[in-house]
């Protein structure tokens, strides 16, 4: 039996993806927690891209061990076509990633956190998440 190819990839952004925002207008989240290590949390959108999505059944993320709950099944759903998972972090790291297709097939990926590169380009109005 073959097994597909499909062009799905793993992104993550500051910026919703599920939003339309003018490039110059995009508005990320922060917090900064009042702790020992004073550290800036931003919120963080990692979901799927591609023109296969429509074959994807649902996809589990296993975040950073310093997570209480590391590993996040994600279905894909009409309000979730993207498989989006949002997160809070003050870390770039790594996502083990599992893609599962309709066939009951798993792609893995594994995929580094790049927002931090949104953050050096400027182009993001941060501003503090409401409570």
């Amino acid at each position: 039996m073959a097994t597909r190819n499909y062009s799905i990839v793993v992104r993550d952004s500051l910026i919703n993806p599920n939003e339309s925002n003018k490039q110059d207008q995009a508005v990320g989240y922060f917090k900064k927690y009042r702790t020992r290590s004073n550290k800036t949390y931003y919120k963080v959108w990692i979901y799927l891209e591609g023109k296969d999505l429509p074959f994807v059944r649902r996809v589990r993320y296993k975040l950073h061990k310093t997570f209480r709950n590391r590993i996040k099944l994600i279905e894909r759903t009409s309000t979730n076509l993207n498989c989006s998972l949002i997160i809070w972090t003050w870390g770039i790291f790594m996502i083990n990633v599992e893609i599962e297709d309709m066939s009951g097939n798993i792609i893995r990926v594994d995929h580094y956190l790049t927002y931090g590169e949104q953050l050096k380009q400027g182009k993001i109005i941060l501003k503090e998440e409401s409570y």
